[in-house]
């Protein structure tokens, strides 16, 4: 099983859920209004640095993984190369 981490501006919300229902994800986790900063600058919410982001957090299994890279690389560029938009697969176990 994996993790996926998928950290976005706030606007590619339907893309990211649609691309999670697509590759039939069967659940997530969104942590909204993040603050931060990263390859699109400090993104803090406020007047002087403005944009939030948001994180999904989703367990897929394996075979996911490319399904996933595809639909999550179809989101317009507008997002991935001028905003906030990174993808994060790691290894995980359920314990509980």
């Amino acid at each position: 099983m994996k993790l996926a981490i998928i950290i976005y501006d706030t606007g590619a919300e339907p893309m990211v859920e649609a691309g999670l229902e697509k590759i039939g994800a069967t659940g997530w986790t969104r942590i909204t209004d993040v603050v931060g900063k990263g390859r699109a600058g400090l993104r803090m919410g406020d007047p002087i640095f403005p944009g939030n982001n948001n994180v999904m957090l989703c367990v897929i299994e394996d075979h996911q993984v490319e399904p996933l890279r595809q639909v999550m690389s179809i989101i317009p560029d507008e997002f991935i190369k001028q905003l906030a938009f990174r993808v994060f697969i790691t290894d995980v176990e359920i314990l509980v």
